[in-house]
């Protein structure tokens, strides 16, 4: 399916640059900003369909970028020969707007910048003949060429072979520059050679090898610097990954040594490296596991021991332990739940014994009421007028009942007013011991939700309502080791 698709895009992509290029024959190009910038199919934007794999994306895309650079260059290489096709036939205007659009797409395109310049100037000086274009280029060339300046002498004479691809006397001069450049390119790198320095003289010599493909020292040269620069990069790398290893760094000493295989695959000793560092870095991870595990961390054991798994654990033991962790969570959750249940539980009867103890002790607080008789119902009293006793009492020698007054049996003043009986109930801890029940449970709630910060909270204020809280106090303290 992937490659039907890749497919697909590399064809509809070809079709967009040739109908281009079959345009631009057909009829005279009109210069409008934008347009040469649609004639380029922006895969990057379509969907990706069934990839999932991240770093398959990243070289899926980078497969179809490359190949679109790939039909690019095919194509305006075609578009560039119908240019120069115009060019030839003396259709300047033409052959400057296609060589033009070519640099809107590949501005490094040398040739076109070449064909662009030279169709501008014929079409402005019509009475220019291109012999002597060429003339004057072959003098700008040697002028370069006498001051040593190889690289713009062999611009110039590209420039020539551009207008002129078989004229003998620019190959000829081509020949003799690209010598020139390869022996001074040559010299460089023997330079660098001799001063230890491999990359600059491999740099170098590709260079010379670009103009003299089929020198077979320079071949030689190149593949005995390429040697030593591995060997090089290899000594430095094993001693980083050996440093690593030293520190106990397994996973970033494992890393160094990959990279040591990609320039120097089958090395027997990185290989033994390698196989000893994935047994400690898979025993590391099965060790902490277990101790995530015994600290009731089931979340993080689990993690560890997949880690474990991929380093090469056994992968029975490691199911057979991820499974005992996953049990244990559950029941872990279930105890918390339980806990959850009983708290309300023990909360709800908490409030309903505070409320009972405060309404008996209203009923008892509550003043008992005096019974008053008629002085006329006991013997030998005369009352004045409004005036009771309590009953059994009789008035005392020279005292005066004033009406409506009670008196007390014993008392010294028997006009003294009665005490206020009764005051208000203090009900503040039983309130402050619910409201703290009510608080630990919206922590334990938020604790099995893995908010470990909100009931934390939550704890801390149930502590502050009630020191006596125990399951607040252990909660923080469970919490606090998960904060860690």
């Amino acid at each position: 399916m992937k490659k039907q698709l890749f497919t697909g895009f590399v064809f509809l992509y070809a079709a967009v640059l040739l109908s281009a290029a079959n345009t631009f024959q057909r009829e005279t190009p009109v210069r409008q900003h934008g347009k040469e910038a649609g004639m380029l199919l922006d895969l990057g934007k379509i969907s990706m369909g069934t990839l999932n794999d991240v770093e398959e994306r990243k070289q899926y895309l980078s497969t179809v970028q490359l190949e679109k650079q790939r039909i690019q260059n095919y194509t305006l290489r075609m578009v560039y020969e119908n240019a120069y096709t115009l060019y030839k036939q003396g259709d300047y205007q033409r052959a400057q707007e296609m060589a033009q659009t070519i640099l809107s797409i590949d501005p490094n395109f040398k040739q076109a910048q070449t064909l662009a310049k030279q169709a501008q100037n014929m079409g402005t000086y019509g009475t220019t003949s291109e012999a002597q274009v060429i003339e004057a280029k072959f003098q700008e060339a040697a002028r370069l060429y006498d001051s040593g300046r190889l690289v713009e002498a062999n611009d110039k004479v590209n420039e020539i072979l551009t207008l002129q691809p078989g004229n003998a006397r620019a190959q000829s001069w081509k020949h003799k520059i690209d010598y020139d450049i390869a022996k001074e390119y040559s010299r460089r790198g023997d330079v660098a050679e001799k001063n230890g320095d491999h990359k600059k003289a491999l740099d170098a010599w590709y260079n010379a090898l670009l103009m003299r493909k089929d020198d077979p020292k320079l071949i030689a040269k190149i593949a005995d610097a390429e040697n030593k620069l591995r060997k090089e990069q290899v000594d430095e790398y094993m001693k980083q990954a050996l440093d690593f290893y030293n520190k106990g760094q397994y996973v970033e000493s494992y890393a160094v040594f990959e990279r040591i295989t990609k320039i120097q695959p089958g090395d027997p000793r990185v290989q033994k490296y390698m196989s000893q560092l994935k047994n400690e870095i898979a025993a590391g991870y099965y060790t902490a596991g277990n101790r995530s595990y015994n600290s009731n961390k089931f979340d993080q054991a689990i993690s560890y021991w997949n880690n474990a798994k991929k380093w090469g654990a056994d992968s029975a033991a490691m199911d057979s332990l991820i499974k005992q962790a996953r049990n244990a969570k559950e029941n872990n959750l279930r105890v918390q739940q339980q806990r959850l249940v009983q708290a309300q539980q023990a909360a709800e009867a908490a409030v309903a014994q505070e409320e009972a103890k405060a309404k008996e002790a209203e009923e008892e607080d509550k003043p008992e009421e005096i019974e008053t008789v008629s002085i006329d119902d006991i013997p030998g009293v005369s009352p004045m007028p409004g005036q009771s006793l309590v009953p059994g009492q009789t008035s005392l020698p020279g005292q005066t009942l004033v009406p409506g007054q009670t008196v007390i049996p014993g008392a010294d003043n028997p006009s003294e007013t009665l005490p206020t009986l009764g005051g208000g109930i203090n009900r503040v801890s039983a309130e402050a011991s619910a409201a703290s029940r009510a608080k630990y449970i919206e922590g334990l709630d938020a604790f099995n939700q893995d908010d470990y910060e909100r009931a934390r909270q939550a704890w801390i204020v149930a502590k502050q309502l009630d020191p006596g809280n125990t399951d607040a106090d252990l909660g923080l303290r469970k919490v606090e080791e998960l904060l860690k």
